[in-house]
Parts: C-alpha cells; structure tokens; sequence
C-alpha cells in the first residue's frame, strides 16, 4: 500500500511548488551517491579485524547505522522515482 502523499487536482496551490526537472534530477542523482556511499562504507568496514570487544561493538555499532542510512536513502530513492521523476517526464513531454 502507498502511504506517500499525491498530487492531484484537488491539491491545494499553497502546497505547489514549481521546481526545475534538472534540479529533480540532481537531487535523485545525491540521493543515489548517498546510498552507495554508505553501503560501500559499511561494507569497507567489514575488512576491520580485531579481537578486542568494544572495538568490535563499534565497528558493529557503526555498520548497523551505515545500512540504516542506506536504507533510508533506498526509500527516499524511491519515492523519487514514484512521486517526482514521473512528473519531470510528463512535463518534458507536455513542451515538446
């Protein structure tokens, strides 16, 4: 089920906004770099070896909250795709 808020006609104006669809693009494009960086991170951190307990539980620590923001990126990556893109797409193809 989509808990995302639409757009639809009954919007109210006070709640438009106009924004460039390369803007769109480049926010989608950070979003993207994020997600990956964190994955990368986290799993750069997977080469750590220690024996020591609490460097293990930071190492374990840090991982943990490196894939929950790449998670979170993943979600907001997608409702881009759900909610924005498709707009940018429809207004390029409305001014052709």
């Amino acid at each position: 089920m989509n808990n995302h808020p639409s757009v639809s006609i009954d919007t109210p104006a006070s709640r438009l906004v106009t924004v460039d669809s390369l803007y769109l693009r480049l926010m989608y494009d950070r979003i993207q770099d994020i997600y990956r960086d964190t994955d990368h991170l986290a799993t750069a951190l997977d080469a750590i070896k220690t024996k020591d307990d609490a460097s293990q539980g930071v190492l374990v620590a840090v991982k943990a909250a490196l894939y929950a923001n790449s998670e979170l990126a993943g979600i907001v990556s997608d409702m881009f795709c759900e909610h924005a893109l498709p707009y940018q797409a429809e207004a390029t193809d409305h001014d052709a």
